[in-house]
């Protein structure tokens, strides 16, 4: 096991293309940390650095106490699972599992040892004798991260390793994998596009943009307190629901405006809210950037705060999840239209659909609640915001108003 660290790290191509900008980010001896981001962020690149399989063109990598910018991938003394598995067809799980011990002419007898031992822990020793197109997609991943753990590698490096999977046994993987991480303690870096598979299998999330890091911290931390309108857009499922605001202060009071025209909706704004925002007084009068979660909306009823209270929000979908239902409806509030945002959602038809509701000048808010008593298409519902949990930004550096 060993402490991986990225030091002024940067990536160009040949092309001039400047892949990782000055990454700088310390992962811990027997730490978990994810690298997310949208397609083309640099998480891959960032990993495959590590790996070995691109070179790093300025900035210094270190695995345990050595600089390994010039040495091999042999030499480095790490583990890689790919999303393909990368399975021998012709060879048992066994011989699978123990082939790059072999290559190193480990005996036979230790090679054995481990591969058995690496089989017990994964529920493979079953399926030892069996060749590969004999098994089920989740077992093929499992052979793929046994031949990982044999070697007792100092860093396991897992790209996109449950992308192949159908949705229930990712679920099942991503759990098995991060109790395995738990019980081996080996250091691992893990790449996903998969917001879910990050909040829930790392110590920390490293989240990225265009090569540069943004936030890195413990999932709980960085949902709670995004560092920016990218990471506020791109972490939660669903996403933060983000649009234009000013604020104003009235009787000791301090409320945002939320929409255009002759009915903006008004809000107080929590006290709580405030303190952790505490520039967002600041910005008074002009407009700024407002961020509400799904899950801190309520359906309205005699004991809500009036102040707090959306009246007359048009329904425009529901989704009965089972355990909850997603109610979608109409504001006319402006989303945020930038960068940061096209970055976020990182699809360019949404973003396409959202500069045209920007032109009509509204958003579609999502809201999470219980599932009873769902609302219909075109009904005119009262919901409340808890605005202890709203969040403020720049729209125009997109940095938090803290």
């Amino acid at each position: 096991m060993a402490k991986v660290v990225f030091e002024d790290v940067q990536k160009w191509y040949p092309d001039g293309f400047q892949a990782i900008t000055d990454l700088n980010l310390d992962i811990e001896d027997g730490e978990f940390v994810i690298f997310v981001g949208p397609s083309g962020c640099g998480k891959s690149t960032a990993l495959r650095m590590v790996a070995g399989l691109e070179e790093i063109s300025d900035g210094k990598l270190f695995i345990g106490d050595r600089v390994v910018n010039d040495l091999t991938p042999k030499e480095r003394d790490i583990a890689m699972v790919f999303q393909s598995y990368a399975l021998y067809p012709h060879l048992s799980v066994a011989d699978n599992m123990g082939f790059a011990l072999k290559l190193a002419k480990v005996p036979k007898a230790e090679i054995d040892k481990r591969v058995r031992e690496a089989a017990d822990l994964l529920g493979l020793t079953e399926f030892l004798h069996r060749k590969p197109r004999a098994l089920s997609g989740g077992q093929r991943q499992r052979v793929a991260m046994g031949r990982a753990i044999v070697r007792s590698p100092q860093a396991f490096l897992m790209d996109e390793p449950l992308s192949n999977l159908d949705a229930k046994l990712r679920v099942q993987m991503r759990a098995e994998i991060a109790a395995l991480q738990q019980k081996l303690g080996t250091t691992t870096i893990y790449v996903t596009h998969d917001q879910v598979e990050a909040m829930t299998m790392g110590d920390r999330v490293a989240l990225l943009k265009r090569g540069l890091l943004q936030q890195v911290d413990t999932p709980q931390y960085l949902y709670d307190n995004p560092k920016n309108l990218f990471v506020a857009g791109f972490i939660g499922s669903p996403a933060m629901n983000i649009a234009e605001t000013s604020m104003h202060k009235e009787d000791g009071k301090v409320y945002v405006e939320l929409g255009r025209g002759g009915s903006p909706t008004r809000m107080r704004v929590a006290d709580a809210a405030l303190e952790r925002y505490p520039k967002a007084v600041e910005a008074e009068g002009r407009t700024i950037a407002v961020g509400l979660r799904p899950e801190h909306f309520v359906r309205a009823d005699a004991a809500s705060d009036p102040e707090t209270v959306w009246k007359g929000r048009r329904v425009t979908l529901v989704e009965m999840l089972g355990a909850e239902m997603l109610v979608h409806f109409g504001t006319s509030a402006p989303p945020i239209i930038s960068d940061d945002m096209r970055e976020a959602i990182d699809d360019a038809d949404a973003f396409e659909e959202m500069k045209k509701k920007a032109e009509e000048g509204g958003s579609v808010f999502t809201a999470r609640f219980e599932p009873g008593d769902p609302p219909k298409i075109d009904d005119l519902i009262d919901v409340a915001f808890r605005s202890e949990y709203l969040h403020f930004f720049d729209p125009e550096t997109g940095e938090a108003l803290r």
